[in-house]
């Protein structure tokens, strides 16, 4: 009997970092979830390492509090890149084709998406994705693909993101230091994506927005392409920050404050004319303030974060006209009333997000914090049926690249 394949995926983030096991059994296609640990996140910011030494410790605890649960040791794992650094932009490959029949190949494929991902960058960064969109034969547009086709002219659109190669290397050092081999760097945002949406929702139109600690970021999906993808600079800390501020108290207590009585003006809690008696949290005495008021700190920071959101979604012309709605997943979206809030400001329809297309304990992972873990252990499954499995401390490269764009192609095929 073949022994069960281990898949790991890590989410290095600026608040948590969270650890998936899962395995993969003989010809099943879903794997099985088997452990989840997670561990506060002290070493980043925005994404970037800025304490080597403390994210080294930070991993090694989320690792082993996930390897005690699962009984294994994990070796190899899929690591989630993501930060203000990380851009993205669209290029453009043509090639003949080269069979005499004019029959386009997988060759034919790869060559043209070669030929896209030619651009050029300054030597400090590193392509991490490129991302067929669509096919282009002999003037026919939007193909999805042009395997087995008939044509003389074949093009291809992708969208290629890139980071700096400094930040991507730190954190692939930190993951190797603590004896496991990276891989596969994915961008978080993306991997979140495959964990959270559905083929029919990527196919309608969905935007998914990641509430996380330091930054958030939105993916949006139309016609089963990646349509746009932006990573924002406000996050659930910066809710912490302000309520740190007003209420004239510490990070750590306001960090409390916020996770025991956070809400925004639209939950239940906040539409309450009822007063909090803060005093035993701050140390003074009749500390009582309106709950509304701490709604107010809460709203003012939420709503700067959906306006960046209104403005990307104007940016490709879909403000108010994603059918699919948004789902929302990170450790920002457990705030109670955000939810609603996010509809009435976008007037979209809006769920949270729950992890898909995995068998096991999934209800360790239900918390939409784990999302961009599931879904780098669900990117993880694909490169390994597809072969591509190989580990690397960084995918800046082109065959590092070459290697996962047809993965990535499968996984955004309606």
């Amino acid at each position: 009997m073949a022994r069960p394949h281990i898949i790991t995926g890590i989410d290095i983030g600026n608040s948590q970092i969270k650890v998936v096991i899962a395995k993969l059994e003989g010809d099943n296609s879903r794997p099985e979830l088997l452990a989840v640990g997670s561990a506060p996140s002290n070493g980043l910011r925005r994404g970037m390492v800025v304490d080597m030494e403390e994210t080294i410790k930070d991993i090694r605890t989320a690792l082993e509090r996930a390897q005690t649960i699962a009984g294994v040791k994990v070796r190899r794992a899929y690591v989630g890149v993501s930060g203000l650094h990380i851009k993205n932009q669209l290029s453009r490959g043509v090639i003949a084709v080269s069979r005499a029949d004019n029959e386009i190949s997988q060759h034919d494929i790869e060559r043209v998406i070669q030929a896209a991902s030619v651009v050029s960058l300054p030597a400090n960064r590193e392509i991490v994705h490129v991302i067929p969109r669509n096919f282009i034969v002999d003037g026919t547009e939007n193909v999805k693909n042009p395997l087995g086709m008939k044509g003389v002219r074949l093009e291809a659109e992708v969208c290629i993101i890139d980071g700096l190669s400094p930040y991507i290397r730190n954190i692939a050092k930190c993951v190797n230091e603590n004896g496991v081999e990276v891989a596969g760097l994915v961008f978080a945002p993306l991997a979140a994506s495959l964990s959270v949406l559905d083929k029919n929702q990527r196919e309608y139109g969905v935007m998914h927005l990641d509430f996380g600690g330091g930054t958030s970021s939105l993916t949006i999906f139309e016609e089963a392409d990646l349509l746009h993808s932006v990573v924002l600079p406000v996050g659930s800390k910066h809710i912490t920050s302000d309520l740190a501020v007003a209420l004239r108290t510490s990070m750590d207590v306001a960090e409390r404050i916020k996770l025991e009585h956070g809400s925004t003006s639209n939950s239940e809690d906040g539409r309450k004319k009822e007063m909090l008696d803060l005093s035993s949290a701050i140390g003074e005495e009749k500390f009582i303030l309106p709950k509304k008021q701490l709604a107010r700190v809460v709203d003012a920071r939420t709503q700067e974060l959906l306006d960046l959101v209104s403005a990307e979604l104007k940016k490709v012309a879909r403000n108010g006209m994603l059918p699919a709605g948004v789902v929302v997943s990170g450790g920002g979206a457990n705030l109670p009333g955000l939810l609603p809030y996010i509809k009435d400001s976008l007037r979209l329809p809006v769920r949270l997000a729950r992890p898909l297309h995995m068998d096991g304990v999934v209800d360790a992972a239900a918390d939409p914090a784990f999302a961009v873990a599931t879904g780098l252990v669900l990117w993880g499954v694909e490169q390994e049926a597809s072969g591509d499995g190989k580990s690397h401390a960084s995918s800046g490269n082109f065959s590092d690249t070459a290697s996962k764009l047809l993965g990535w192609f499968k996984n955004f095929m309606p």
